[in-house]
């Protein structure tokens, strides 16, 4: 196991969250999938793009246990609606997506205080 693989299960613990965690080579930074409560994370990312993306779908998963897994879904997909019928992105307006990127920066920031 790499430290960024035991850092990421250190940050899981700390927020309460049980989902699964998979390093693999993807074609995007990573992702949350909430059917099965799933954070996958591109394995070969910088330092800080790995941050970025662990708290970003941590941010997710957040969400998906404070309101369950099925209002979540919903809600989500709610939100991807208003942003097409409003003629915004449904991905970058999405408010779901908005927050998990605030958290990300937040968290990235506080963090990489400690790396050099």
């Amino acid at each position: 196991m790499n430290s960024n693989e035991r850092f990421a299960l250190k940050e899981l613990k700390v927020y309460g969250l049980s989902c699964d965690l998979i390093f693999d080579n993807l074609n995007f930074n990573g992702k949350y999938d909430s059917d099965t409560d799933t954070i996958y994370i591109h394995k070969s990312l910088s330092k800080k793009d790995f941050m970025m993306t662990l708290y970003h779908e941590i941010n997710h998963a957040i969400h998906r246990q404070e309101m369950g897994a099925e209002d979540y879904k919903n809600d989500y997909e709610l939100e991807m609606e208003r942003c097409i019928l409003s003629d915004l992105d449904p991905y970058k307006d999405n408010y779901y997506e908005v927050a998990a990127e605030e958290f990300a920066k937040q968290k990235t920031k506080e963090e990489m205080l400690w790396v050099k």
